[in-house]
């Protein structure tokens, strides 16, 4: 059954004033004038605005158009933080941590600057945006620990970090849930995991990538190693 989106756009008639117009009179032998100056009484009516997008079309274009259209900067850290673990790395976490700190770490800044930038009309989508934007701040963070971990030789950070990155899963997981609990309450039908956001396409509820806490485990036994 496909689903038929409807236009959400609401259009408000408004009310136009209207004013009476100058009268005026004069005296040809004297050559004087008056006038006399009235106005109609304006009659206002209190005008209910609704949301100029329904909820439905507000979590297709979250999931299919808003979250997509932000994440290259987000997947290209993500792939610089996985570069280390990639089959062939030279293992080098000096020069890792170099370029986490001077390239990974920004690029997720800017994708969080524009995913904290997103502006939602509903409140149920500022409420699922905030679980999204909680897990994306714990997998920053758990970037930084790493870096500070590597900087400082200390291990125990890399604990932080794994821990934040296992709360960030947990947080996503809570937004997955009340993303299909939406989807349902909005007469949108998954298809397994995947948000028909428009005729044959779809988009992976799980739009947000996510680092392996069992890299920070693989990386605490490195630097240990290291340490003896």
């Amino acid at each position: 059954m496909k689903l038929k989106i409807k236009n959400g756009l609401l259009i408000t008639a408004l009310g136009m004033a209207m004013t009476a117009g100058l009268t005026g009179c004069g005296d040809k032998e004297t050559a004087t004038t008056g006038s006399d100056t009235s106005a109609a009484p304006v009659s206002t009516e209190a005008v209910t605005t609704a949301p100029a997008i329904t909820l439905q079309d507000e979590i297709l274009n979250f999931v299919g158009k808003d979250l997509p259209g932000i994440a290259a900067e987000r997947d290209e850290a993500v792939a610089l933080y996985n570069s280390y673990f990639a089959d062939g790395s030279d293992k080098n976490s000096e020069k890792w941590m170099s370029t986490l700190s001077d390239q990974a770490l920004p690029k997720y800044d800017s994708y969080l600057t524009k995913l904290k930038a997103l502006s939602l009309v509903n409140p149920e989508m500022e409420e699922l945006k905030k679980l999204y934007v909680e897990s994306a701040d714990l997998q920053r963070a758990a970037i930084e620990d790493v870096i500070n971990a590597i900087k400082n030789a200390d291990t125990s950070l890399l604990d932080y970090a794994q821990n934040k990155v296992n709360e960030s899963k947990a947080k996503l997981g809570e937004y997955e849930e009340k993303l299909k609990t939406m989807c349902t309450a909005n007469n949108i039908v998954l298809q397994g995991n995947v948000v028909p956001v428009a005729p044959d396409k779809g988009q992976e509820i799980n739009t947000e990538s996510q680092l392996d806490p069992t890299q920070i485990e693989q990386l605490e036994n490195e630097q240990a190693e290291m340490d003896q």
